[in-house]
This record gives structure tokens, C-alpha cells and sequence, in this order.
């Protein structure tokens, strides 16, 4: 791999770090759980991290997964966090989402959220990820599109 291939792909790399990290909240999809849970993101230091939000109640566990933003899949793999990191990521949910109810804020930065938080790393996708993807966006140009009708009265 080229110097120039490499500084390109770490570009990139932050591209989709920094638009993950301006979500405020995203849609965590594991590779083997039917339902997509809704978590929360924060930066610390070099490194991503996502918590369950505070009405979703999450049992602890990594893995790989995709992060659902505007319409886009990231995959990556979710590694467990060390029990001493958890202090310094609640201040840093603090500071992000201290502006939200109290309750949901208090709720973020429990001990059982803290249980549900993740670090976050990019991957590539899988091949087969990539056919079902492909597969996917055929299907949804091959549904017919209704048009809308002006509305009577107008």
C-alpha cells in the first residue's frame, strides 16, 4: 500500500469518525440481534464511543455491528470498555448531553449504562455485507414509486 493510498484512507477514516461523532444519536444494528438499538455518541480523546440510550435497556456485549446515521451504514466492531475509562465518559456524556431532560442525562451516566458502553472501530465490510447491501438497493429501485396527485382543491 502506497503512502498516498494509506494518508487517503486515514482521511477518510476521520471523515466518518467525525460525521459518527456529530450524531447526536444513531441506530446500533449487531450482527446477530434481530432489532437495532438506539445509542449515543461521544469522542474521548482518539477514540469513539457509544452508549445505549438511557429507554433502552442493553445487556453488555460486543462485537461487529453497523451504526445507522442519516441513512448510512458504518460497520465496525464494538469493543468493551475498561471499567476505569467509565468515570471520564461520563463527564464527557455530561458535557455533550447535560442539556437534555435530567432524568434521560442521569439515566445515560448510570451504572447500567455504563455496562452498554462501547468503543467504536472502524472496518471494511464483509463481502457477503457488501452482495446484501448491493442486493438491497436493487430492490428499492425495482419497487415502483407512487406519484403524488395534486390535491383536488388545488
Amino acid at each position: 500500500m502506497t503512502l498516498l493510498t494509506r494518508a487517503t484512507a486515514f482521511l477518510h477514516e476521520l471523515d466518518v469518525l467525525e460525521a459518527l461523532e456529530a450524531a447526536t444519536a444513531v441506530q446500533v444494528v449487531m450482527a446477530r440481534e434481530p432489532r437495532p438499538w438506539r445509542g449515543w455518541m461521544v469522542r474521548l480523546g482518539h477514540d469513539l464511543y457509544v452508549r445505549s440510550a438511557p429507554e433502552v435497556a442493553r445487556r453488555a456485549g460486543g462485537g461487529r455491528a453497523h451504526l445507522q446515521v442519516d441513512g448510512t451504514r458504518q460497520p465496525v466492531v464494538l469493543a468493551e470498555v475498561a471499567p476505569e475509562l467509565h468515570a471520564l465518559l461520563d463527564d464527557a456524556y455530561l458535557a455533550r448531553y447535560g442539556r437534555c431532560a435530567p432524568e434521560k442525562v442521569a439515566a445515560v451516566t448510570s451504572d447500567v449504562a455504563a455496562a452498554s458502553t462501547f468503543r467504536v472501530r472502524l472496518r471494511r465490510a464483509t463481502w457477503g455485507e457488501r452482495v446484501a447491501e448491493a442486493l438491497d438497493a436493487a430492490r428499492l429501485a425495482r419497487r415502483p414509486r407512487r406519484v403524488q396527485e395534486p390535491c383536488p382543491s388545488c
